[in-house]
């Protein structure tokens, strides 16, 4: 990654993700940094964190400093025939518990909403596979599906009031108390060993829909499974996907293809996504709509820091020709570089390259 013209760290990886996504047509979406509290009270759950910094309007109001950017850009959708491609940069306020302080948490992301097809899934996780490309060649986009275990355990008759519990036992692996929840209510093994498959199963993508399909799986499962088939044809090729069904989130908001998003020496994703047709029905928008967040902060850790610049170039000059240095000026900001021109070197000034003025030209 380069960082020519950002002194400022999230600013520069911010930069360098926003190019991909404006390649493909996205726009920038600029969004208050505070909403009614009402919004996030009542999807307290599709927020990391349960605390909401607030405080009250002069009008009375009760407001929030923004927990979400997909809520406030929810709230603002207006029904289309057309997909609304949007891109943008904020920061969040979130504390992970009520013991800890609020703290900013920048961000950066796309949402992708309106009349989604399968292109447009298919879209916006290569345009996540991008941009976790351009942080790291090691990268990994974990992807699920969560019409998979939901609709395995469905077609398999389990009781609905189990299902909630498998799930989240699936989400972390757990064999052992999975297969004892399911005898203790009469769970036939085969179900048990083909939901303890499909729990441990983490492979590429296509591998991962091959294995899957040699599966007897019922009628519910298969229909994911097909869509996830034709997500993988469509992405052949691309590096760094994987499938894993333990990954999960929350189905009141979330449906179908869901993703975390890794990099070497983050233990925690730096990328997280999904489909979330489920929220917009909860905020009466009649749409589908998918996206991902990429957490800025957590880049610092492992990503070099840009050279903090305070121009790209500095021209010596010695006055006599001021129609000439403006013409030279011109010159290299029309290459999108920042120049200071000055008499002598300026004290503590940090700049890449040094030139001087004499003779109506710039030389080294």
């Amino acid at each position: 990654m380069s960082y020519s013209r950002s002194n400022d760290f999230t600013d520069g990886i911010f930069t360098e993700l926003a190019g991909i996504w404006i390649r493909r047509g996205y726009t920038r979406y600029r969004v208050s940094r505070f909403e009614e509290y009402d919004l996030y009270a009542k999807n307290r759950s599709f927020i990391t964190g349960s605390a909401i910094l607030t405080f009250t309007d002069t009008d009375g109001r009760l407001m929030a400093l923004k927990p979400d950017v997909t809520l406030s850009v929810i709230r603002n959708t207006v029904p289309s025939p057309a997909l609304r491609k949007l891109y943008y940069c904020e920061s969040v306020y979130r504390a992970a518990d009520p013991s800890s302080g609020f703290s900013e948490i920048r961000q950066a992301g796309l949402e992708c909403i309106g009349p989604l097809g399968l292109f447009d899934v298919c879209e916006v996780i290569t345009l996540a596979a991008r941009s976790l490309a351009a942080l790291s060649e090691r990268y990994i986009l974990d992807l699920s599906h969560l019409g998979l275990l939901g609709g395995f355990l469905e077609d398999a008759g389990i009781d609905p009031a189990l299902r909630p519990e498998l799930l989240r036992l699936a989400g972390e692996k757990n064999s052992h108390e999975a297969r004892a929840l399911l005898a203790r209510n009469d769970v036939s093994p085969h179900t048990a060993g083909l939901f303890d498959t499909m729990i441990h199963l983490r492979a590429p993508l296509e591998e991962a829909v091959a294995r899957l399909s040699a599966l007897p799986l019922g009628e519910n499962a298969a229909d994911a499974l097909s869509e996830l088939a034709r997500v993988a044809r469509a992405l052949r090729g691309t590096q760094g996907i994987y499938l894993d069904l333990s990954l999960r989130s929350d189905e009141r908001y979330y449906e179908g293809v869901v993703m975390r998003g890794y990099i070497p020496g983050v233990p925690s994703p730096v990328l997280s996504g999904g489909r979330y047709d489920g929220l917009m029905r909860r905020l009466h928008k009649e749409a589908g709509a998918m996206g991902f967040a990429v957490y800025l902060n957590l880049l610092e850790r492992v990503l070099p820091a840009p050279e903090a610049l305070d121009t790209d170039v500095l021209i010596l000059h010695d006055g006599t020709d001021p129609e000439g240095l403006m013409r030279q000026i011109s010159a290299l900001e029309a290459e999108g570089l920042r120049v200071r021109a000055d008499r002598a070197v300026p004290e503590g000034l940090r700049y890449g390259k040094l030139l001087r003025y004499d003779g109506g030209e710039v030389h080294e």
